[in-house]
Formats: C-alpha cells, sequence, structure tokens
C-alpha cells in the first residue's frame, strides 16, 4: 500500500520537469545549422522634451520626397497613420481615432473637410511648405483650441514676420516622379516696415 501512496506524488513531478527538458534541447543549435548575420540598424532620434507635444519643421524632408500635403508630412510622427482618401490625400489618423476627434488648424482656424465621407480631409488643402511650423498636441488635455479634439490637434503655423527695412523672401519648390508625380510650390513674401504681403502658390 505504500507503494500505491507514493506514486501520486513522483509523476507530477516527472511531467514538470519534462517541459523544461524538452525547452533546453529545442534551444540547443545542431552542429551543422546554417548562421545567419544581419546588418546592423541604426536608429537615430532626438531627445524628447514635452512627451505631447511635438513640433516639425515642414520644409525639412522626412522623407525622400518633399510632402505634397498635410496628411504626408505627419506620416513620420509616432503613434499617427494615414487613411488613403481620394487619388493621392490622407487623412490622419491618431491613435486609432480620426475625424472629428483629430482636430486641424491652419494658422489658427479649425478646417473641416468637404465631399461625403471626408474624401477631402482638412489636410489635403494644406501644402507644408507654405507653413514655418507644425505642432501636434497629443491627447485632449488642451481644451483651449476648441471643443472636441479627444485624439489631439495638428497646428498648421505660419509666424509673423517684422522687416526693419523694406525686403522680400522666396521660397519655391519642384518635385517630378514616376505615376505622373509633377508638384510646384512658390512661396513670395515682400514686406517694409510698416508690414508685409505673403502669397502662396502651389499645384499638384
Amino acid at each position: 500500500m505504500s507503494f500505491f501512496r507514493k506514486t501520486p506524488s513522483v509523476f507530477p513531478a516527472l511531467f514538470s520537469l519534462t517541459p523544461a527538458f524538452l525547452a533546453a534541447q529545442n534551444t540547443a543549435t545542431p552542429p551543422d545549422a546554417e548562421v545567419f548575420r544581419l546588418d546592423p540598424v541604426n536608429v537615430t532620434a532626438g531627445p524628447v522634451e514635452a512627451p505631447l507635444r511635438q513640433t516639425l519643421n515642414p520644409r525639412s524632408v522626412v522623407q525622400p520626397i518633399p510632402a505634397h500635403d498635410g496628411a504626408e508630412a505627419l506620416k513620420s510622427v509616432p503613434g499617427i497613420n494615414v487613411i488613403r482618401k481620394g487619388g493621392t490625400d490622407g487623412d490622419p489618423v491618431l491613435r486609432g481615432m480620426a475625424g472629428s476627434r483629430l482636430g486641424v488648424t491652419l494658422n489658427g482656424e479649425t478646417i473641416m473637410g468637404g465631399c461625403g465621407m471626408r474624401m477631402d480631409p482638412p489636410t489635403a488643402y494644406v501644402f507644408p511648405a507654405a507653413y514655418d511650423r507644425i505642432t501636434i498636441h497629443k491627447g485632449p488635455q488642451h481644451v483651449r483650441y476648441g471643443p472636441g479634439n479627444s485624439a489631439g490637434l495638428v497646428q498648421f503655423e505660419r509666424d509673423p514676420r517684422v522687416f526693419d527695412q523694406p525686403g522680400a523672401d522666396l521660397y519655391s519648390s519642384f518635385t517630378l516622379g514616376s505615376f505622373g508625380r509633377n508638384d510646384q510650390a512658390v512661396n513670395v513674401l515682400d514686406g517694409f516696415p510698416l508690414g508685409y504681403l505673403q502669397t502662396s502658390a502651389n499645384r499638384t
């Protein structure tokens, strides 16, 4: 009878050792296995001072070719994806939320999408190089920019210019690519001490 009483306590111990033993056998590298060495991957990133706010330079190329609309300029921001709309434009998605939950402002004015089902999202009317700064606010904590914006807010902003003497500034961009890619943009700034006149035009 003593043998039958000890048997239940012995078998669980044997079964508990079996998976560990099999795992050790599977991790062992056979002597004739071929080893592949991957090329090193370099990751470059700057220090983050404000995790919930990120500022981009729209004239800095962060991809092989300049962005042709606001959504394409946001592709490099962590947490933002883009839904393709229409022929070439895109609708940004921040943390899974889009539409009215992600506000878009141009120089402080809220821009809404056009057409049914947001075929033309607000970012379709933005040529990034015509602006001086793009600021992304992640999260709903910035209530001073209006209601909604539960996902966040994207601001396309221009900085005011002050001229001590008459002067002008010209920025132009031309892009040619495959599949009929043909973009032209020009931004002309002409000013004097009392004010300035800015004209922007683009064609995609």
